[in-house]
């Protein structure tokens, strides 16, 4: 049955005041993600914490829906964080010292930083082709050029967003994986540029650990984000502790005299850290709902759709593409182009203060990251006021 994108666009009434066209930055939420927020404000306002099962129960339902939302086998494999970087903190902290990491240079910081503060000569950067994509011959260069250094450790774990922030290249992970799986390393995804608007799937893609949040395409808040991290990797406590540890990983978090003895969870919520974010928890959980009845086949179909009527548009003022648009499978749903003369910056500005159209500066270019809500008269407002400025 087709969707009816129109009738969706109600569901995000910043599309009456704004052409909002920055979701990798910071996505709107829509009406029913609201809607269940003021709900739990509303319970904690009247009646305090006398709702607390009702919500622990929400948090459980919803660690399986993330679950099945990635592909996961369930809700073992789920821990709730606060933030890309907490959870990527939290895998570092884990695979850093068992070898070399191989990264890349697009990587948004969150992907990075935590390694590099475990140790920073103990992770490797492989350069981008033409500026804006990782190609996987490269990765596996520099993977075999770490293995034949008789001076160093050998590599043990590949890192890459699935969506890079900057450029819009889409790795392809089905085929990287594979190649970790040959390689016997960790591979290690940050999904946050992709989750809500690309299919994903952690099985298909070979994933052994992914952290990610829920302030962009996922639609959902602030202060909630999630890892995975696969069963197997439960069995050997000793090599995967948590870096910090309270009642929230216990086996049995309902005991709270037991506190001088540890008996560590055998799931991943083990490495959930202090009481549930409950209001947030909840927002991730409607907001998968809410994408899921939709299809994420049907979103991307529709993102990308969005995405070639803007490539059409900006290659019709001679404006320099910087995402790579050349080959199909690179391509998601951030299209970056350079202006001509004026500074990003300088354009982002003033599109947002005249003409209330919002987009991103990112390196030496403009983002532009429509939504499944957008359409193509969003484009065609800000290709408009572009075609002024080229003037």
């Amino acid at each position: 049955m087709p969707v009816r994108w129109e009738g969706i666009r109600n569901d995000f009434p910043i599309t009456e005041k704004y052409v909002y066209l920055a979701n990798a930055a910071i996505a709107p939420i829509p009406i029913p993600v609201y809607n269940e927020l003021s709900k739990f404000y509303s319970e904690a306002l009247n009646y305090g914490g006398t709702f607390w099962n009702e919500w622990a129960i929400n948090v459980e339902e919803t660690r399986d829906l993330y679950a099945k939302f990635i592909g996961a086998d369930n809700g073992d494999e789920i821990a709730f964080t606060h933030s890309t970087s907490e959870g990527m903190n939290i895998i570092a902290h884990m695979l850093s010292d068992k070898g070399i990491v191989i990264s890349n240079e697009l990587e948004f910081p969150s992907s990075n930083l935590p390694w590099l503060n475990k140790n920073t000569e103990n992770i490797k950067f492989v350069k981008a082709k033409d500026g804006n994509k990782i190609l996987i011959e490269d990765i596996s260069k520099a993977i075999d050029k770490e293995s034949n250094n008789v001076n160093t450790k050998k590599p043990k774990t590949v890192i890459t967003s699935h969506v890079q922030y900057s450029t819009g290249f889409r790795q392809d992970l089905e085929k990287l994986g594979k190649l970790t799986k040959q390689k016997g390393l960790y591979f290690v995804v940050n999904p946050t540029q992709s989750l809500g608007a690309l299919a994903f799937n952690v099985k298909d893609f070979g994933v052994d650990f992914m952290a990610s949040n829920g302030h962009k395409w996922i639609l959902s808040s602030f202060g909630i984000g999630a890892i995975y991290i696969k069963k197997k990797y439960f069995i050997n406590l000793e090599n995967f502790k948590p870096p910090f540890f309270s009642q929230s990983g216990q086996k049995i978090k309902e005991n709270f005299d037991n506190n001088m003895k540890l008996n560590i969870s055998h799931t991943a919520s083990r490495f959930e850290v202090g009481t549930p974010h409950f209001p947030n928890i909840i927002a991730l959980n409607v907001a998968i709902k809410y994408i899921s009845r939709i299809g994420i086949k049907q979103i991307e179909r529709r993102i990308l759709n969005i995405t070639d009527y803007l490539i059409d548009k900006l290659q019709s003022l001679n404006l320099e593409i910087l995402s790579p648009i050349e080959d199909e499978k690179y391509r998601s749903g951030i299209i970056v182009f350079k202006p001509k003369k004026r500074r990003p910056i300088d354009i982002v500005t003033e599109l947002e203060k005249r003409n209330k159209i919002i987009v991103s500066a990112r390196g030496k270019g403009i983002r532009v990251s429509p939504h499944f809500y957008n359409n193509e008269d969003d484009i065609d407002k800000l290709v408009s006021v572009l075609k002024d400025y080229s003037r």
